[in-house]
């Protein structure tokens, strides 16, 4: 079982709070933008979708927070050094803080702007699109979907196919779909 990373110290950098407050039972996500990476309007609309995606978890019983903040590439590559020994940038990094509950959430998510734009580019979709990817994935992955499991490729299917399920009820399509029929060319 892949060993979970220690999530980051807090962080004094300045950054936008995501409003809003949640029913009482429902999952609640907290998002911030380090750095102001995002124009108002993609992190308004990355507020709404993520917001969407805690009714979705709602529905299926689903309970706790996330908290999601967006970074550069420079950041990520820090933190995915210091919490997984590897050098470079990545998409997303999930700190599952309530593992062995698929039930419950306690998360701090690490979201790459700067990947984000980068294959939002190349995949003709939306660096918020993208980046709801990534806050999707690492959702889904404390909820017990894992991609790189021992079945071989159906764990990874069956996360996938849950992804574009979910993006698509939140309004956004097939992204990941998108992105693998992207990548067959």
């Amino acid at each position: 079982m892949d060993e979970k990373p220690e999530p980051p110290a807090e962080d004094d950098s300045p950054g936008r709070p995501m409003p809003g407050v949640p029913a009482a039972d429902a999952p609640t996500a907290g998002l911030a933008d380090l750095g102001s990476l995002l124009s108002s309007d993609e992190f308004t609309a990355l507020g709404a979708h993520t917001e969407r995606l805690m009714a979705v978890l709602a529905r299926e019983h689903v309970r706790g927070d996330i908290r999601v903040t967006v970074i550069d590439d420079a950041e990520m590559s820090r933190q995915h050094e210091t919490h997984k020994n590897t050098p470079g940038t990545t998409d997303v990094l999930t700190f599952d803080l309530a593992p062995n509950n698929d039930r419950a959430l306690d998360a701090d998510i690490l979201i790459c702007a700067d990947e984000a734009r980068r294959q939002s580019g190349q995949r003709g979709h939306s660096a918020v699109s993208e980046l709801m990817l990534y806050i999707v994935h690492a959702v889904l992955h404390c909820t017990g979907y894992d991609d790189a499991d021992d079945e071989g490729d159906r764990g990874a299917k069956a996360m996938h196919a849950r992804e574009d399920e979910i993006l698509t009820e939140l309004g956004l399509g097939a992204v990941f779909h998108t992105q693998s029929a992207g990548d067959a060319s």
